[in-house]
């Protein structure tokens, strides 16, 4: 007879409930994998590429930016995804090239009066992005700047 293995964490350490589901309904082809609970943040739009329609699936401050970008260089977004793909690698995935893209057209505009106006440069890296929690580090700062010359 088959005997499930011990699990390792008691089951209120169970961090999805996934030993309570199994238990509950008796049966092991009921298990939710972990994985599969998440919820995507992506959110996935059409646009259209050299006049074929096809989907990308993107965080949404990527779409942001993408959007930023369009209206600063005013061009559609269609039109900017489709020189997008026309320049990429061609084992490069379009989501990837975007994501790639419009890093590269941010950082080639950052200069040290921006980031000194956003803050950077105090040792919270996180400072004016989604993921500022407004704490101060409790590391030591360390200056990393290249010399010139």
């Amino acid at each position: 007879m088959h005997s499930e293995p011990e699990s390792p964490l008691p089951i209120s350490e169970d961090p999805a409930g996934v030993r309570g589901f199994r238990e509950a309904t008796g049966s092991p082809q009921a298990e939710v994998r972990l994985d599969m609970a998440k919820v995507s943040t992506l959110i996935s739009r059409n646009v259209t590429i050299g006049g074929h329609r096809t989907s990308c699936r993107l965080e949404p401050f990527m779409w942001d930016a993408l959007y930023d970008i369009c209206a600063r260089e005013r061009v559609t977004i269609h039109s900017l995804c489709t020189r997008i793909s026309e320049r990429k690698d061609a084992n490069t995935s379009l989501t990837a090239a975007i994501r790639v893209f419009a890093l590269a057209y941010f950082r080639a505009a950052a200069t040290e009066e921006g980031h000194m106006k956003a803050s950077h440069g105090n040792g919270n890296p996180f400072t004016k992005t989604p993921f500022d929690s407004e704490e101060q580090p409790s590391e030591q700062v360390v200056s990393l700047r290249r010399s010139v010359g």
